[in-house]
C-alpha cells in the first residue's frame, strides 16, 4: 500500500499521477466517503489529498471525522486551476498550517 494517496476526479488526479502518487478516482462525493473510510483503517497509509469540492460535497460529521484525524492525515486541496474566489496560495498554506500545528503562522516572503 502506497503511504500517500489522492482521492481525485479523473482530470484534477493527472499532475499528482506525474509526481507518482496513487490516485484512487472518486467522481462524487458518495464514493471519496467510502474510500476515505476504508482508507482510514490501513495502517500503511499516511497521507490522503482529497479534492477539497468533493471534500465539502461530505456530509458535515465525515468532513470533520477526517479534518481531526492524525493517522493517517487527510487533506483537502483545491483542484487546479482555482477557482475564481479561492484562496491565495499562501492564505491556504497558513490554514493549513494553523489547523495542523495549533496557531497562526505568518507567511512572508
Amino acid at each position: 500500500m502506497s503511504h500517500v494517496i489522492a482521492l481525485m476526479e479523473k482530470e484534477a488526479g493527472l499532475g499528482y499521477r506525474l509526481a507518482g502518487v496513487d490516485v484512487r478516482e472518486t467522481p462524487t462525493p458518495e464514493e471519496m466517503g467510502r474510500q476515505a473510510r476504508s482508507l482510514s483503517l490501513d495502517p500503511g497509509v499516511r497521507l490522503v489529498i482529497l479534492d477539497e469540492e468533493l471534500f465539502l460535497g461530505l456530509p458535515e460529521a465525515l468532513q470533520r471525522t477526517l479534518e481531526e484525524s492524525r493517522s493517517p492525515l487527510f487533506v483537502p486541496v483545491p483542484s487546479l486551476p482555482l477557482r475564481k474566489g479561492a484562496p491565495r496560495p499562501e492564505a491556504y498554506v497558513a490554514r493549513l498550517i494553523r489547523r495542523v500545528v495549533g496557531y497562526q503562522i505568518r507567511i512572508r516572503r
